[in-house]
This record gives structure tokens, sequence and C-alpha cells, in this order.
């Protein structure tokens, strides 16, 4: 049945291709589209009126002419601001211009036309786009913000742009989260090409943030061509243009440019009944390291006008930032230094038939990488990483009647972490009280992956029962991963300790097997010190196979009334070179959106969304069931002498099984709104989301009835015994207004208030982490508010240009207070989480911050020349960011069931006593701090 279907799609995709069309309003990953009707002043249809645009950004011009119902559509168009020419013999011509097009979007575009002979009347046209086709939540970062909305150096970054848009909430990493979907949920597109990393599936890479013509999230209501549910992150690049032009940029701050905190000001009172002292913990620039230094240039022009452009530009990112000094040591500085390169080509041989070649190549070095205050600098990691981009696509507007596209993608990547000293022997350790490491990092791995895509779409028209515009697409993607990762420690340099003898058949360890070592000390009352050996396994390679087919139809049954129906089909196949296998993922996604322009001008519009949207899962998976031995072994010591104990031990001979029901994970989805474009070229929308999230996995083990050994683990979409609730799933409800408006032509700015609930049992990707490891210590309290959760976020980004060619950027960010749990070292097994009380119970304080952004220009000719000063945190708030909610191993419990937890912030003694820095800030908003910068345009 499978076979058939794969065989099926791809005879519907050829006969597609083959297919003509009358019309077409579909739009591509990468294009956008013009739409509307012609009129005469008495609302009565003008067919045959010649629709002419152009761009310095398309290369030549477009042609279209309206219909019997003077209608058109011209699609294809690259994004950026468009004129647009209506003209017919004996008609006054008009013209638009700063027509504003965005990538997945089409422009609604209605004009009239008098029927009388007289001058061209031009109009400045609106710039807001309203999409009168569209049921999808989206947010679009165009150029112009992008130079002047995104304040500082720290923020000219894609994934940082992307925090603008309302329901997306930053993360240390990069990686956002979106509408109540973890960090791995989202998919990254540059130019169409997918470079989400295989492994992680976060985002794979970085790069000029100049070369960037238009960032674009869709967090809602995505088209059947469209999977994850977080969000599809789309990132176009310039392509140069009929005129050379080029940019040089740099960035700079550093201590100098901080102010001292409040620490170095005030003394500030103990924060949630925590010791005295407390307020040491904020920031102290006198210790703390924060430098960051940006260079970076762009550079394009034509090779042959309208014919050949090509575009370059490079990036020499360098940051240095020190986590506080929480536990009586500094941990050293987090020091990125990279390289970000990327090139591209775009060549129209012939009318309407447009080429493109991509090159990205994208570097780093990070040292003292783990970025902890529970980390000093010899127990600290190094990172390697690169990442590379080839792609080639073709464009196509085959006759009026035929759009085609095609698209091959090559993405390897790289990356080894290993101890910052370069010294795999020395035996690293971790205190058990205080999750504290020392002496050495304690981890060495590494891999390699590739990604390899090939895409086909087309869409053609047809007349009955209305309009449509059909949307076919057929895709292959092809991943692999291969890896090592052991731990580093000789465990022969540990005094007293055996290693030959341990690390033997007698400890249920194969001849041969060569294992590392690291040590944990505090492990319990009577446990002063743990060696805990690690088998080492050799390196090994997984793949995977996905092929997608997707059919969208773009139905108008009227001409107010577009229903977007779409079904996706996605299959899985899984390669781990003979382990224990991994079950085909098989998925089918409906989808429908209703959009209803009431007053069929782009101006009023309602519109709803509900669909099935599935995740695509990481090569972990995969190589959780590699066939190799391993294990970790646990010897206490016991009056001197080292003594085995099997708590909490693990053994596989095979690699973890993998249930065979496993199944894909997905969300159900359902939003509905109103769009409504108001005053002074403005528009608001409100729209209500809800998400429900199915078929989550983890790894489950067993059950927990006292000491001794545990069960061997399994990957299961349902982790606990029988008859117990599933604790896997996820749900997310919102509410958000975005008003996003230019009422002047000096004013840019978008606001937006987000309502929601973000809940869930874990905040993990999906991955052999230690969240429901064993039943019940893994399984208490873990449904609840997730770290995303807060009741209200407000931002507020936006630019204006100001008298004597200066330009005032300003970006604001509140919100109510995220969630954060209160757990502790689950007892028993000695590891991973036991929540105290139901997650996310208790809230962070109100966050807000202000950074502002003033730039100078100086204009010579076709020179420009910009001075740039930025405040980041201009209100100088130094909020906490985090907390530490784990109380440690020694939390207090009900002697009669060591299930039943409970906290006692007054309990600091005995047996019973919680860590020292037990609901003690970890984290705190840094102080004012300032930026300079210069910039060269021409």
């Amino acid at each position: 049945m499978q076979k058939l279907f794969r065989c099926a799609s791809v005879l519907v995709a050829v006969l597609a291709l083959l297919l003509p069309l009358t019309a077409v309003a579909q739009t591509s990953r990468t294009t956008g589209a013009i739409t509307g009707t012609v009129t005469d002043t008495s609302g009565s249809a003008l067919p045959g009126v010649t629709v002419n645009v152009s761009s310095p950004n398309l290369q030549g011009t477009r042609t279209e002419v309206t219909d019997a119902n003077g209608s058109y559509s011209i699609p294809a168009l690259p994004p950026g601001r468009y004129r647009v020419e209506f003209t017919l013999s004996g008609v006054q011509s008009q013209v638009r211009e700063g027509v504003n097009v965005n990538a997945q979007q089409s422009t609604g575009l209605a004009v009239q036309m008098s029927l009388s002979v007289s001058e061209t009347v031009t109009v400045t046209a609106s710039q807001i786009v309203v999409d009168p086709t569209q049921a999808t939540t989206q947010h679009t970062v165009d150029e112009d913000r992008l130079k002047y909305g995104q304040v500082g150096s720290a923020n000219r970054s894609y994934q940082n742009a992307l925090t603008q848009a309302p329901g997306v909430v930053a993360t240390a990493g990069g990686n956002p989260q979106v509408s109540g979907a973890n960090l791995a949920n989202n998919d990254y597109f540059v130019d169409g090409v997918n470079t989400t990393d295989p492994v992680t599936h976060t985002f794979g890479g970085n790069m000029a943030f100049d070369a960037i013509q238009e960032i674009s999230v869709v967090t809602f209501g995505k088209d059947a061509e469209y999977k994850a549910s977080g969000g599809t992150v789309n990132v176009i690049t310039k392509s140069g243009g009929n005129e050379f032009s080029g940019s040089l940029d740099v960035r700079y701050n550093d201590p100098d440019f901080l102010e001292a905190g409040h620490e170095k000001r005030t003394a500030t009172p103990a924060f949630f009944g925590g010791p005295p002292g407390a307020s040491s913990l904020r920031y102290d620039k006198s210790v703390q390291t924060a430098k960051s230094e940006q260079p970076q240039a762009t550079f394009g022009g034509p090779i042959l006008r309208d014919k050949l452009w090509f575009f370059v530009a490079t990036h020499k990112p360098k940051t240095v930032q020190q986590a506080p000094n929480l536990n009586g040591f500094q941990p050293g500085a987090r020091t990125f230094e990279g390289w970000n390169t990327h090139a591209k080509l775009t060549l129209t041989p012939w009318a309407n038939q447009t080429f493109t070649a991509k090159y990205t190549d994208s570097n780093a070095t990070i040292s003292n990488s783990q970025f902890s205050s529970l980390v000093p600098t010899e127990a600290d990691s190094q990172q390697e990483q690169a990442s590379w981009i080839y792609a080639l696509a073709y464009d196509a507007v085959l006759t009026s009647k035929w759009l085609g596209n095609l698209q091959y993608s090559h993405r390897p990547g790289e990356l080894i972490t290993g101890p910052m000293s370069g010294d795999l022997t020395t035996v690293g350790v971790i205190n058990n009280a205080n999750n504290i490491r020392s002496v050495n990092y304690t981890n060495y791995q590494g891999r390699t992956s590739e990604r390899d895509e090939l895409i086909a779409s087309t869409t053609y028209y047809l007349e009955r029962f209305g309009t449509h515009a059909f949307k076919a697409g057929l895709g292959f993607d092809h991943n692999e991963f291969t890896s090592f990762n052991q731990g580093t420690g000789d465990p022969s340099t540990i005094p007293g300790f055996n290693a030959a003898n341990f690390c033997s058949p007698a400890f249920g360890f194969p001849t041969g097997t060569q294992c590392s070592a690291l040590i944990r000390t505090n492990v319990s009352a009577t446990i002063p010190q743990r060696v805990v050996l690690s088998s080492i396994s050799p390196e090994s390679t997984v793949g995977a196979d996905t092929t997608s087919f997707y059919v969208q139809d773009e139905w108008r049954p009227i001409p107010r009334l577009t229903a977007r129906l779409g079904v996706r089909y996605d299959t899985t196949s899984w390669d781990n070179n003979g382990g224990n296998a991994v079950p085909d993922f098989e998925l089918l996604q409906p989808r429908v959106g209703l959009a209803y322009d009431i007053f069929n001008n782009a101006s009023s519009v309602i519109h709803a969304f509900g669909g099935k949207i599935g995740d695509e899962n990481q090569l972990t998976l995969p190589s959780f069931g590699v066939k190799q031995f391993s294990a970790t072994r646990n010897f206490d010591l016991v009056n001197g002498v080292y003594v085995r104990n099997p708590v909490g031990e693990s053994t596989s001979l095979s690699g973890t099984p993998i249930d065979p029901s496993l199944s894909a994970s997905f969300s159900n989805q359902y939003s509905a709104g109103f769009t409504q474009r108001i005053f002074g070229n403005s528009s608001i929308d409100v729209t209500a989301e809800y998400k429900s999230t199915k078929n989550l996995f983890e790894d489950y083990c067993g059950t927990i009835d006292g000491p001794g050994v545990l069960d061997e683990c399994f990957v299961t979409n349902f982790a606990g015994p029988a008859g117990t609730p599933n604790p896997l799933r996820g749900d997310y409800r919102a509410v958000i207004t975005k008003l996003e408006s230019r009422p002047f032509s000096w004013l840019d700015f978008t606001l937006s208030h987000t309502r929601s609930k973000s809940r869930g049992s874990t905040d993990s990707t999906q991955n052999a982490a230690a969240d429901f490891d064993y039943y019940p210590v893994h399984f208490t309290n873990t449904f609840g508010y997730l770290s995303d959760d807060a009741r209200d976020r407000v931002k507020f980004n936006g630019y204006a240009r100001l008298p004597f060619q200066t330009t005032l950027g300003a970006s604001y960010n509140w919100n109510s207070g995220a969630a954060y749990s209160i757990t502790r070292t689950a007892p028993l097994v000695g590891y991973g989480n036991q929540f105290l009380e139901p997650r996310g119970s208790r809230r962070l304080p109100h966050f807000n911050q202000l950074d502002l952004q003033l730039q100078k220009d100086f204009s010579f000719g076709q020179y420009r020349f910009g001075l740039i000063g930025s405040v980041i945190n201009a209100l100088n708030s130094e909020t906490i960011t985090g907390i530490n909610g784990n109380a440690g191993t020694r939390a207090i419990s009900d002697p009669n069931d060591p299930t039943r937890v409970f906290v006692d912030p007054n309990q600091q003694t005995g047996t019973n006593r919680f860590a020292a820095t037990f609901l003690q800030p970890s984290s705190f908003q840094l102080p004012r701090r300032y930026e300079v910068g210069v910039r060269f345009e021409f």
C-alpha cells in the first residue's frame, strides 16, 4: 500500500507539472504574489487591462492582463517593494508605488480606473500587507525593520529577529520556543532550503545579518507544504541588482560600556527567604566579562543587467560572556569566534525563467562552552562547529498559465566537543549535592551530519464551482549522522580504585572493554564518593529517508471567500545499520483554512484554521537502537573500599529497544481571528489559538519498588506502567492581538500582546532524557506550566526617521513572569528530577526591557556613512531571570512514603538540608549597557 501511494504521488506530481492554468495565486517558499481586481468608477469589471510590475529586486519586468472578471494575479515575485502600472487604451492609467510583497503572502491590490483619457494617476500604495486569502498566523520582518529595528549586535541574527513575533519566546541557546512547542519543533529555511540540523532539529547555522532581505515565521495555520508544530522560519537573502551596492557594518562593546550593576550600589535584601548575601549574585562587571565585536560586509550587483546578478557577504563575530560567580568561583569566559560567508548567483536567461545558486559557510570555535556557574574553567569544554549549504533552484512562470519550481540542496555539518584542556585522561568530579563540576570535563563527543533534499512543486488553475489554484509538491529528504559519544577520565588514575578488575567480565563488561570514569561526591549522607564507570563505544552511523507529498487547493467559491484545503503525507524510514528496528513513521495531515474578505477589498478579513501538523524527529531516534554494548557501573566508597552499588546502573547489549508501535508526534491546531485595516496605513489582528500535542515519546525504564537493579529502557509513545495516565502530553492556548502600523512615511512599528497558557509534561526535545525513566519517582507532578509560560507578553518593535538623516530604533519586551519548578534530584536512582510541586508552580518576577538605537547618517552622493549608538536595557532593570529550584538530593521526604515530598524553606540543617543555593537567583538581567557602531553603504 505504501509503495502504491508513493508511485501514485510521483505520477500525480509529474502530471501536475504538465497541466496548464489560466491564473495563479499560490505563493512559494521564497516568493509572494500581487493579486486583485480592476474596475471602473461604477464598480464594473475591466477586462483587458495590462498590469505591469517592476522592482529593484526583480530581474526584468512582469506583465499580466486582467480576465473577463477584471481579475489579475502576478505570482513568483521576490520579496520587496514594487511599482505596479495599470494601462488600457482610452482609460486613465493608474500607478501604485511602494507596493510591499512578502514571501508566502499575496498582496491584495484593487484599483478603479476612470473611463476618461487624462494624465496618469500615481499613488503611493499601502505598505501594510493584508492577505485576504490566508488563514495563517505569520510575522514578517522586512529589510528596513531588520536594519533599524534590531537594536544592538546581539539582536542582529535571524534567530533573535524571530522573537519580535507574538507567541515566540527567546531561549538562551538561540532556538526560540514558538506557540508552546519546544525548541526542536521548528523548521528553518534559507531561500527555501531546509537548513534545520538533522540531529538536534535546531537552527543549522548563522549568516551575515546584512545579507538578509526578509525574515518570516509562520506560527499557526500552515498550508500543506509545511510541517513543524512550532515555527516555520523562512529567511530570504539578497540577490544583488542592476546597480552595484554594498555595505560595511561594525559594532563593538566591552565592559567599559556596561554600568556597574545594582550589586555595586545597593544592599539588596535576600530573595525568597534565602540566605543573606544573595544580592552579591547580581552582575559585577569587575569580574564578569561581556564583550562583542561584529564586523560584516556585503557587495552585490550585475554581471549582466536584468540577466545575471551576484551577491556576497561575510561576517566575523566574536563575543565574550561570563556566567556569574554563584558558588565561590568565577567560571571561565564563554568565547565565541567564527566566520559566516554567503554567496548567491541569480540568473534569468529567458523571461520568467530564474535559476539561483547559493553557498553558505558558517563555522565557529566556542571556548568554555558550558557557560554555567556550576562549572569552573578546568572542568569546562571547547566546541568546534561548522555547517555548509550548497543549493540550486529553478523557478519558472513558463507561460501565464503554468508555474513550476525545482530545488536541490546539500547541507553537511560537523561538531566536536571535549575538555578545554584537551586532556581525556584526568577524571572529572560532579558534586551531587549542588551539581558543581570540577577537575575536568567529563564528556568527549563529535559528529558529522548531512541533509540532502530534492523538492518539486507546480501550481495550476481550474474554474469549476468557483476558482481553484491547485498546488502539488513532492519532496525527498535524506539525512545521515555519524557520531561518537564517550566519557573522559582514565579509571586507573583514581587512587585506591582497581580499574583493571572493575572494568571486567566480573562486573558485566565484555573482555577487552575500555571504560571511562567520573567521580560523584556527596551522593548521600552515607556515601561520600562514588566512581561511575562507563563503557566506551566506537562511532556509529544512522540515517533517515523521508518522502513527502502534498496537495493544496486555494478555492474561491465566491470572490470574497477563500478556502485553503490541503493534505500532506510524510513517510520516514530509519536506518541504524542493523540495530534495534525503528518502525517507519507515516502521517497523513489534513488541513482546512478559511478566509473571508468581507468587503472584497483586502481590508476586513475573517480567518480560521484547523488541521494536523506533524513534526520531523531528529536522528537521535535511530541512534538509540544502535547495537553496541553500553553499560555503567557504580562503585561507592565505603570505609575506604570501593563497593559495587547496582542502584541506577544501566546495561544495554544491543542498544535501546524501540516500541514497534512507536509513531510520529504531531499536534492538532485550531485558530480563528479577524484582521482589519485601520487608519493611517495600519492593520490590527486578533487571533485565538489552541494546540494539543500528541504522540510525544521518551525512553521508559521501569518501576521503582526499592533499591536494586532496574529495568532496561525502551523508547515509547507511552511512558509509564500499564494502567497509569500517559504523562506525555501538552497543550497551548492563546489570544494574540497585533497592531502593525506605518501611520506616517517616517514611522514604522509593530505592537503585540499575547495572553497565553503553555502546559505540558516536558520541556525537553524527544530523546533519551531522564524525564520519565522510572515510575513513580520521575512521574510525580510532571504536568504543569512549561518554562515558556507567562500569562501576558507585550512586544514593541519599530523605528522612526527623524530630521537630519537620523533614525531612532526601539524594541521593548515585557512579560508577567515565566514559570519555574521546584525539584530535587530523584531519590533511589540518584539522577533526573522529581518535582516537589506541580511543574511550573512558581513565577519569576515581571520582566521588562527597553532597547534604543540612534543612527546619524551623512550622505555624499551615492555614498552614505552612519554613526550608530545603542543603549541596551535603557531602563536599567536587573530583574531575576532564573532561580535555582532544585532542592538537592536531601530535600525533606516522608519517612513512611519515599515518594511523598514537601518543601520547608526553614529546614537548612541536618540530613534533610536543602542545597545552599536553593530558591536563590541563578541569573539576572544584565544592567544598562552601550554599544557603538559605524556603517558605510553605497
